[in-house]
């Protein structure tokens, strides 16, 4: 009698609707779907190259061991001991607790043989040890991007044609945020952003920006409404100079800033952004919790503060 009731569950799942099941597979992250829920059967398989499941492709909420290895914790034991689970909620079970972790390149490789080009939002881990072999795979396979957060680690500062190769590859590119956890500019970058990404609309920048960086962005991205630095270091004048200087830019967000020389200019600050922005967004209280923090180092109070932001187009 037991086999006959495995065996029945067993058929609800494999005739049931594709469109329900990917809906379910919605539920799972990127390891679940790649490494547990496509191999459990050719049914399950087939659902997982459903375009809906890889819109976006989040890999901010798996955990990194050491450089550019992702693993999960194993699903627990009793959890195959339910009495309503299906044979093949059991397989896919088993498959995932044999997976304990997976090299960041492998994974995207593993992804992209079920997404093809569908992704149109990548969101990488702040701690991701990008290298230049990852930046131009996901750029040749993934070529429809539309917003994308890259850390950049100095893995990629001397690799300036592939970083050049994989910006030419996103035509459709309207917002990025990018972030550096180690003291350095972004004026290369910025400018290969601008040369490639004519529909860039939304940028957010975390790190140390110099006047020097303020002037590419004012001579390459004329296109940006948008712009956050939030938790960034910046010199107040090249907060003026974003300000007079993008004709298109309505929104600035400043908050958790360090502002060199904010409160001799302030009033000048105000002004310009009065008579210019639609909103100029900065922290509301001198006794800001989130500033408070950044004694702790800049590596953590960046990796904190990744995916915020109140400019909700750059939240992720």
């Amino acid at each position: 009698m037991r086999k006959a009731n495995s065996s029945r569950e067993d058929s609800k799942w494999s005739t049931l609707d594709r469109n329900i099941l990917a809906t379910i597979f919605d539920k799972l992250d990127m390891m679940d779907i790649t490494m547990g829920a496509s191999r459990v059967c050719i049914h399950w398989f087939l659902v997982s190259h459903n375009k809906l499941l890889w819109e976006t492709i989040d890999l901010t909420r798996l955990k990194h061991k050491g450089k550019n290895v992702l693993y999960k914790y194993r699903v627990d034991k009793e959890a195959l001991s339910f009495s309503n689970l299906s044979i093949k909620m059991s397989r896919f079970f088993f498959n995932f607790r044999r997976v304990k972790r997976i090299k960041l390149k492998n994974l995207i490789v593993e992804i992209t043989k079920l997404s093809r080009t569908a992704p149109r939002n990548v969101f990488f881990n702040f701690n991701s040890y990008l290298q230049k072999e990852d930046l131009m795979f996901v750029a040749e396979r993934m070529p429809n991007i539309e917003k994308l957060a890259l850390p950049v680690p100095l893995s990629l500062r001397n690799e300036k044609n592939s970083f050049r190769f994989a910006f030419s590859q996103w035509k459709n590119l309207k917002t990025l945020v990018m972030a550096y956890n180690e003291f350095t500019w972004f004026s290369f970058e910025i400018r290969i952003v601008g040369e490639s990404c004519s529909n860039l609309n939304n940028l957010k920048l975390m790190g140390d920006l110099g006047n020097d960086d303020a002037e590419t962005i004012v001579h390459y991205l004329q296109s940006l409404t948008r712009l956050s630095l939030r938790c960034s270091l910046i010199d107040v004048e090249g907060v003026l100079l974003l300000i007079r200087g993008l004709r298109n830019l309505a929104i600035l967000n400043l908050t958790h800033c360090v502002i060199l020389g904010w409160y001799l200019m302030i009033n000048d600050v105000v002004q310009a952004a009065t008579q210019k922005l639609d909103k100029l967004i900065t922290c509301a209280e001198d006794d800001c919790s989130v500033c408070e923090d950044r004694p702790s180092g800049e590596h953590n109070f960046y990796r904190k503060n990744w995916r915020n932001d109140e400019i909700k187009e750059l939240e992720f």
